[in-house]
């Protein structure tokens, strides 16, 4: 469990501040918000990039930077994390620097890539894949060294939607094997594959609620747009994740 206790930290025209949360293992926790409303910056105190001011993050009751547990972090931007020219050499470089023995830097890699759906890339040249096979690549890395905890950084902002649907199933999967998943986004549709919703604005927790409760009450998010999925989601009372989820629904709310 990731328990955030008063969480601060300071830019020089931008605070952010009284954070207090807690991630269960094998939870799925959506953070959104306006841009620049501190999201980034509380993914990288919770993944160790940036140290807080004040407060404390614990993971299972021992401090982050005493905490040997593996968090993986995945960014926006995939051409900010691949470092070599050849997909294999990029995993297995990101395996050595965790320690993993090389003998299994086979099976982990094949195994990392099967569940993105790029294991016919193992030998690839990064420089030619699309941005979103590069995004998947990157989350190969993250999960050949089988994080207890992994986090996505808007990490499906350039994706295809078949691609994102990869990623929203990986998600559960990793729930499964009682990971605990935090992701962030601006694309509103995309919380409804979390477990809870935490909304920052302007440097501190706005709400955080269960989906169940949030889609109930969309007044939330005030003047932001509202998707069609989760206006369906809360005029239905349904409790659906895909859109062909939520047109059978409504199919069978009216007999067709």
């Amino acid at each position: 469990m990731i328990t955030i206790t008063n969480l601060e930290y300071k830019y020089t025209n931008f605070k952010l501040e009284n954070i207090n949360l807690c991630v269960k293992s094998g939870e799925i926790l959506a953070i959104t918000g306006k841009n620049g409303s501190g999201k980034t910056t509380l993914l990288q105190l919770i993944g160790g990039v940036l140290k807080p001011k004040h407060g404390q993050i614990l993971i299972d009751d021992i401090p982050l930077k005493k905490n040997k547990k593996i968090i993986g972090l995945v960014q926006q931007n995939p051409d900010n994390q691949i470092i070599f020219n050849n997909v294999y050499d990029d995993i297995a470089f990101t395996l050595k620097n965790y320690g993993v023995n090389k003998e299994e830097y086979d099976e982990r890699i094949e195994e990392a890539l099967k569940k993105v759906g790029m294991e016919s890339f193992k030998n690839a040249e990064t420089f030619n894949l699309s941005t979103g096979q590069k995004q998947r690549i990157v989350i190969a890395n993250m999960l050949a060294i089988k994080p207890e905890i992994i986090i996505f950084d808007e990490a499906t902002a350039y994706l295809d939607q078949g691609t994102k649907m990869i990623i929203y199933k990986l998600f559960e999967e990793l729930k499964n094997d009682g990971v605990s998943v935090i992701f962030s986004t601006n694309e509103l549709s995309e919380i409804v594959y979390a477990d809870k919703v935490l909304i920052m604005d302007n440097g501190k927790i706005k709400s955080i609620n269960n989906i169940e409760e949030v889609v109930k009450d969309l007044s939330v998010f005030e003047e932001r747009f509202i998707p069609l999925k989760l206006q369906l989601l809360s005029l239905l009372k349904l409790n659906c994740k895909s859109d062909e989820e939520i047109i059978q629904k409504i199919k069978e709310r009216l007999k067709w």
